[in-house]
């Protein structure tokens, strides 16, 4: 009874975890020259919900971070860009925010040193919110160059 009690529970909290998945990342690559590349992670944000930016002040919501694991094959070129947040002022945090609806486009260039294929690994941590609750968010991203 107790191993079917567990069981139940699992499934329970796994499809409740999969109901609250309000952001979908997407990594792409566009070739900018020989050796530099821009690292594309596209965000698609549920109806209802935003995407917080990479850019708050301290005393807020978790902002949007990447991670790239180091290499090296290749280095960051300064700070992943992002495009135009909607800044809007949430009581909740009694502060102006920055945040994305429906869909948010994030880009890192990278400056490669081989011409051999290349794999770029990294992780993402953000905080998505509606009206009712905030989530913070995780995923890992890979993405191949040839």
């Amino acid at each position: 009874m107790k191993k079917l009690t567990v069981l139940l529970l699992f499934i329970a909290l796994s499809g409740f975890s999969q109901i609250l998945e309000p952001v979908k990342w997407t990594p792409s690559v566009k070739k900018i020259s020989e050796n530099e590349y821009d690292i594309v992670l596209t965000a698609d944000i549920k109806s209802s919900w935003h995407l917080y930016s990479q850019h708050l002040a301290e005393g807020g919501p978790l902002p949007t971070v990447f991670r790239f694991v180091p290499n090296d094959n290749y280095e960051c070129e300064g700070q992943p860009s992002e495009e135009e947040a909607k800044e809007v002022y949430e009581d909740v945090f009694e502060m102006n925010v920055k945040y994305f609806e429906n869909k948010a486009v994030f880009k890192q260039r990278i400056k490669t040193n081989t011409k051999r294929p290349l794999k770029i690994e990294g992780e993402i941590n953000y905080m998505s919110c509606n009206t009712e609750k905030c989530i913070p968010g995780h995923t890992n991203f890979e993405i191949s160059i040839k």
